[in-house]
C-alpha cells in the first residue's frame, strides 16, 4: 500500500488504498480527498491551475563523496500530469494546507487579496501554491521573478500578481535594488518609461510627465518623487500631491508600502516562512526512521477494475528493475518524469492492462547488484 501524506498528515489506509495506477494526483485530490481548491484547467500542464507543492527528503547531497546532511526539497508540480502513486513517500501541500478563511489566510493569500491579484479566482490557488513553493526554495525577489512562470491568468493581469509576490520576498524593501518597492511608471506598451529606448522622443503622457518631474529635480536618472516623509514615530507617510496632476499612470507602490510591514514585522507572524519545513512529516524528515525505510521498499499496486485498471511497480534497486524488464519483455512503460505524454498514454482508457514502472526514485545508493 502506498504511503501518502497530504497537508501535514498521513492518509489513513482506507484512503491510501484508493489510489489507482492510472489515476492522476489531481483526480485523487479532488475526487477522493474532496479538496477542490486544486483546479482542473487545461489538463495538460499548461495553465498551472492544478499546482501543488511536492516535498521530499533529498539524501543524495552533492555527490558520492558528499557528507552533507539530508535536506528537504520543495517544488511545485502539475497535479494533472503527475500519477498519484508517484507521490509514495512524498508530502503534498495543496492550497487548503497553506491557508484558508476559516483557519487563517497565509501572507501570500493576504497579499493576493489586498493587492488585487485575483478576479474570478480560478487560477489563484495555483498561483498561490507556485509562489509558496518558490519562497520555500529561495525567498529573494530576483529568484521569484526569474522562476515564477507556468501559471496563466486570463482576467487579472500579471502586474498585481507580481506585486503581491514580491511583497513576500525577504528583500522586497531594499532601497536601490531590483526588489525595491519604489516604482517607475510604465507605458501602455508595458515598457518602463525610464529604460525605454525611445524615451527622448516618446510623447505618451506617462513619459512626458515623468520627465517633467525629473527636470524639476535637475536629473533624469533619479526616481519619481513620491512625497515620502518620515513621521515622528518612524513610519513613512506618502503625499498624494507629490505626483504631477497630469500623470496618467498609477502603480500599487503606495499600497505595497502600506502592506509590506505586516509581512516582515518579525515575531510570531514571521514564522510563516518556515511553514513548508514545519508541515513536512517528522517521520519522513530522517533517512533512518522506520517510515523512511518503509518508503524505500518495493511497491506493487494492481487495479483490475475496468476500464482504467493497470499495474504500478516501484522497484527498490536496479536489480529489481532489470528483473521486471526481463519479465514483461517490453510490455510495460517506464515512468520517469511528470510529462504529458507519459501520463496521457498511461491513463488512456485503452490501456486497461498497462504496467507502469517508476524509476525516478532509484538513487545512487539503490543501484546495487
Amino acid at each position: 500500500m502506498p504511503i501518502l501524506h497530504f497537508n501535514g498528515k498521513r492518509l489513513p489506509p482506507n484512503l491510501a488504498a484508493r489510489a489507482r495506477p492510472g489515476q492522476t494526483l489531481l483526480s485523487f485530490i479532488r475526487d477522493v480527498l474532496g479538496l477542490t481548491g486544486t483546479k482542473l484547467g487545461c489538463g495538460e500542464g499548461g495553465c498551472g491551475a492544478c499546482s501543488v507543492v511536492v516535498s521530499r527528503l533529498d539524501c543524495s547531497g552533492g555527490g558520492p563523496n558528499d557528507s552533507s546532511p539530508p535536506s528537504i526539497q520543495h517544488f511545485a508540480a502539475n497535479a494533472c500530469l503527475m500519477p498519484v502513486l508517484a507521490t509514495d513517500g512524498f508530502h503534498i501541500t495543496t492550497v487548503e494546507g497553506i491557508g484558508s478563511v476559516k483557519g487563517g489566510l497565509h501572507p501570500i493569500q493576504s497579499a493576493m487579496t489586498n493587492l488585487h491579484g485575483s478576479q474570478c479566482g480560478f487560477c489563484t490557488p495555483g498561483i498561490v501554491v507556485a509562489i509558496y513553493a518558490l519562497l520555500a526554495q529561495n525567498p529573494t525577489t530576483a529568484y521569484v521573478e526569474e522562476h515564477l512562470d507556468g501559471n496563466l491568468c486570463r482576467c487579472t493581469g500579471y502586474r498585481p500578481i507580481w506585486d503581491a509576490a514580491r511583497t513576500c520576498c525577504i528583500d522586497a524593501g531594499a532601497k536601490g535594488s531590483t526588489s525595491s518597492l519604489e516604482e517607475e511608471p510604465f507605458g501602455p506598451c508595458g515598457t518602463p518609461c525610464r529604460s525605454c529606448p525611445e524615451r527622448d522622443i516618446c510623447e505618451m503622457e506617462c513619459n512626458t510627465a515623468d520627465q517633467d518631474v525629473h527636470q524639476r529635480k535637475g536629473s533624469d536618472k533619479g526616481r519619481v518623487d513620491t512625497g515620502e516623509k518620515e513621521a515622528g514615530n518612524g513610519a513613512v507617510e506618502c503625499s498624494v500631491s507629490a505626483a504631477p496632476a497630469n500623470l496618467c499612470c498609477s502603480s500599487s507602490s503606495d499600497k505595497m508600502r502600506e502592506f509590506f510591514p505586516s509581512q516582515h514585522d518579525g515575531g510570531p507572524s514571521h514564522e510563516w516562512r518556515n511553514l513548508p519545513n514545519k508541515m513536512f512529516p517528522a517521520a519522513l524528515a530522517s533517512a533512518d526512521s522506520d517510515l523512511s525505510k518503509e518508503v524505500a521498499r518495493s511497491l506493487v499496486v494492481v487495479d483490475r477494475s475496468a476500464p482504467r485498471g493497470g499495474t504500478w511497480l516501484k522497484p527498490a534497486t536496479l536489480t529489481e528493475l532489470l528483473g521486471l524488464l526481463r519479465e514483461y519483455e517490453g510490455g510495460c512503460k517506464l515512468v520517469v518524469g511528470n510529462t504529458e505524454v507519459g501520463i496521457g498514454e498511461f491513463a488512456l482508457d485503452t490501456y486497461s492492462s498497462a504496467r507502469g514502472i517508476i524509476v525516478s526514485d532509484l538513487t545512487q545508493n539503490s543501484i546495487s547488484f
